[in-house]
């Protein structure tokens, strides 16, 4: 979830729950590397010959990352040993999309709960709603002739994943048992920390919320009452939950806890809201109104509870949860390795743009008003858009060309600085909105021609990466950079 955040760099640490630190690229990279091992050690144990330069890897990231965020993870994945044009980094919400679509006929549970075969046929429309443990993405798709898909609404959403419950339990249990206690808990027995959130875990996703009077067993470590009697001696647990909490709505037995169904209902709560707050305005949108289908993928998507409260904000639009919808990614992902052109077209996420001066205007831009070395007035620190947040590009396809001149007569350079903005119009590269994410020069030694000198700037979407090109409009001169997200 740190990578979560929106200003993250290649010195990203990532601490543990008893407070130690280590490099992010380090962690992930090991974790890659280990996962890489693995299969590599399956493979020849089953006697059978491939070599590694025949493998495609697929790394999945969730769709609502930052770019800086997707790089990192392409070179946490370089780092564990895999070639990087080999490796496909893709979107999690894309590579679900690919299982329900690509596949002749999967088997789908509709909106009234009944098992049929469903397929997604050219022109129709259809949100992919990927509830994972961290983040929740949500993005619309059309399909288009030739069974690609083309992105109509930019993915989005926020951490409101099935963490978030755990962090609700994590909560009740420390008003409980008192921050002192629960944190030396969690420092002291990670393995029993990681057991809790798995027996909640398998609770969450059969939990329906509907039957009355019922309450939710959850069994936890031993260890954390010991800590609690540490922490409070002579104090029975059953006056802290008193003293905090209901007893009729918390019961805590030896190793079990209990909770009334009001209880267990507002675990959920926060999680809950954001998501069918933020579905809600998705829906509203005019360019999702003709939406078909909700697809439910990811683990937290087979809890029954969340699967009710997108049915009461989706209306009459069928809801559609494929069998393991924990397993749609991964497997999605193995499509995606043999069709990683599936996604034609995606909405731009940031504005981009480059760095320069405009000529002083009276509209504005005299914010950084200065006179140039040939004595004109100048406005310095100007984004020049290339193109807008929310326009579709055509990946692998979509080009972008501006044409740019030299700062004064006598420059024997030109420096492209690229920006990204989470604004659609932003005027200077210094407002907040603004991050830089890439730079290159371009030699022009020859001055003759004094301030009529220029170059054609093209900006190319690949698939996951996005290219910078610049050409001398009279020498020919060329030169090209991939962006780099991380500075």
């Amino acid at each position: 979830m740190d990578l979560y955040k929106k200003h993250i760099n290649r010195d990203q640490m990532l601490k543990t729950s008893d407070g130690k630190e280590m490099s992010a690229v380090t962690v992930i990279s090991a974790v890659i590397a280990y996962l890489k091992g693995h299969l590599m050690d399956t493979i020849k144990n089953r006697a059978v010959d491939v070599p590694e330069s025949e493998i495609r890897w697929v790394v999945t990231v969730p769709a609502i990352w930052t770019d800086p965020a997707k790089q990192m993870m392409r070179e946490a994945a370089e780092k564990a040993g895999i070639v990087r044009n080999q490796l496909i980094l893709a979107l999690e919400p894309e590579t679900a999309s690919m299982l329900c679509k690509h596949l002749p006929a999967v088997h789908l549970l509709s909106g009234d709960r009944t098992d049929k075969v469903e397929t997604f046929r050219s022109g129709s429309k259809y949100m992919v709603f990927d509830a994972g443990g961290g983040t929740i993405d949500i993005t619309v798709h059309e399909v288009l002739e030739g069974g690609f898909l083309k992105e109509i609404h930019a993915a989005n959403g926020g951490d409101w994943g099935g963490t978030k419950v755990d962090e609700a339990l994590e909560e009740l249990l420390e008003s409980i048992v008192g921050k002192a206690a629960f944190e030396h808990f969690r420092a002291n027995d990670i393995p029993s920390v990681i057991d809790l959130h798995r027996n909640f875990e398998v609770k969450k996703k059969t939990y329906t919320g509907k039957d009355v009077g019922t309450k939710t067993t959850l069994t936890v470590p031993h260890s954390l009452l010991e800590s609690f009697t540490a922490y409070n001696p002579g104090k029975p647990i059953a006056d802290a939950i008193e003293i905090n909490h209901c007893s009729t709505d918390v019961e805590w037995k030896r190793n079990k806890v209990r909770l009334s169904q009001k209880k267990t209902l507002s675990l959920f709560e926060q999680s809950l809201k954001h998501i069918t707050d933020h579905m809600s305005d998705i829906l509203s949108k005019p360019e999702v109104k003709d939406c078909e289908a909700i697809l439910m993928v990811g683990g937290y998507s087979e809890c029954p509870l969340l699967q009710d409260a997108i049915r009461t904000v989706a209306g009459d639009i069928r809801l559609i949860v494929p069998s393991d919808a924990s397993l749609a990614v991964l497997k999605g992902a193995v499509i995606n390795g043999h069709c990683p052109d599936t996604v034609s077209e995606r909405i731009c996420k940031y504005t981009y743009g480059i760095h320069t001066r405009f000529s002083f205007r009276k509209d504005g831009y005299d914010k950084y008003r200065i006179v140039d070395e040939d004595g004109e007035i100048q406005c310095e620190h100007c984004f020049s858009i290339l193109t807008k947040k929310g326009l579709p590009v055509k990946i692998g396809i979509s080009s972008i060309t501006k044409s740019f001149t030299v700062g004064y007569s006598g420059a024997k350079y030109i420096t492209f600085i690229m920006y990204a903005s989470t604004a659609e119009n932003p005027k200077y590269v210094t407002d907040d909105s603004c991050q830089k994410i890439g730079e290159m020069t371009l030699q022009m030694p020859d001055t003759s021609l004094g301030e009529y000198r220029g170059a054609n700037v093209t900006m190319y979407f690949g698939g996951s990466e996005i290219e910078l090109t610049a050409v001398d409009i009279h020498t020919g001169r060329k030169i090209s950079a991939c962006v780099d997200f991380l500075g």
